[in-house]
């Protein structure tokens, strides 16, 4: 299956987990001890990219969540470091700067924008910084962080 920005194999991802499946960890999902007793509007959320490690750490009221992998700038389109927020977030959005090798405007699904043109998203992860700048994420962290994080959560991008 040829994703929409022609790579061939950034969407063509295997259907949810069933509830089995979802104790077998594909990303590090860390346990949360016990019920949380805040509400989601009063926790403090947070995410960290680590560009050496090419990771990414969500946390809640400080405890670590999720993390996995992340495709960040390539040489010559570095990605920002420092600490942004959250300042918006589009579904579906599709970029007004980047095409794909076919021509076609880059897709870019659960987009957060945190700083300028620069955006976390869903993408193509081949191990090493590749992107235009922006922050990529596989598919199921992509989504996870896109449902959580809300405008004006911390983003801080780190070497």
């Amino acid at each position: 299956m040829t994703a929409p920005d022609g790579s061939g194999n950034a969407f063509g991802h295997e259907g949810e987990r069933t509830s089995d499946e979802s104790k077998e960890r594909t990303n590090e999902e860390l346990p949360v001890d016990g019920p949380d007793q805040r509400s989601e509007e009063t926790q403090s959320r947070a995410l960290t990219i680590n560009l050496k490690t090419q990771q990414f750490s969500y946390l809640v009221d400080g405890e670590a969540v999720r993390s996995g992998p992340i495709s960040s700038g390539a040489q010559g389109y570095p990605t920002p470091t420092g600490t942004f927020s959250v300042l918006g977030k589009e579904k579906d959005k599709v970029s007004s700067r980047y095409t794909n090798t076919l021509g076609m405007q880059a897709w870019m699904p659960y987009s957060i924008r945190f700083h300028g043109h620069y955006f976390l998203h869903e993408g193509w992860l081949p191990g090493y910084p590749d992107s235009h700048g922006c922050v990529r994420l596989g598919e199921k962290d992509a989504r996870f962080l896109f449902e959580r994080m809300k405008i004006g959560d911390r983003v801080e991008v780190v070497n």
